[in-house]
């Protein structure tokens, strides 16, 4: 379970620094727990940040999950979880 955990936060993290990017803030000012829409990420904007999770981990984020997981905690654990269950060279550049 502690590896599960190391490998939220490191997605967590990671999440919170590239969404940064995308929303033009700095990532001390991101709360992980507010809805992604309350930064004023559209549509467009998670499909971007739903590819930049693919290229990085090797994991599809689809639009339904992007919806049904609105903030950094939230898709960030959905990712952890999609990890977890990858066979280990399987992993893009998460490795």
């Amino acid at each position: 379970m502690a590896h599960a955990q190391r490998s939220t936060e490191t997605v967590r993290t990671w999440l919170i620094t590239c969404f940064s990017g995308h929303v033009r803030l700095p990532a001390q000012e991101i709360d992980p727990r507010r809805p992604f829409s309350e930064y004023g990420l559209n549509s467009v904007g998670s499909v971007s940040l739903a590819a930049d999770v693919e290229d990085h981990w090797g994991v599809v984020v689809t639009a339904e999950e992007m919806w049904e997981h609105p903030s950094i905690d939230a898709l960030g654990l959905l990712i952890a979880r999609k990890l977890a269950d990858k066979p280990a060279g399987a992993l893009g550049s998460a490795n």
